[in-house]
């Protein structure tokens, strides 16, 4: 029962960390995305200004 117990105990870790790793890995494709954005504005933007 108790090899049951920390079996069970050891998915529901790993579950919860692929959750959380889920979730850190779609806030840093976002940022990424953002982040691209806005450089890539900013150079269009300063192209304008420029010329």
């Amino acid at each position: 029962m108790s090899k049951f117990l920390d079996t069970f105990k050891n998915m529901f870790l790993d579950l919860f960390s692929m959750g959380k790793g889920f979730a850190y890995g779609f806030v840093m494709v976002g940022l990424f995305i953002i982040a691209c954005g806005a450089i890539i504005y900013g150079s269009i933007s300063l192209m304008n200004l420029i010329f």
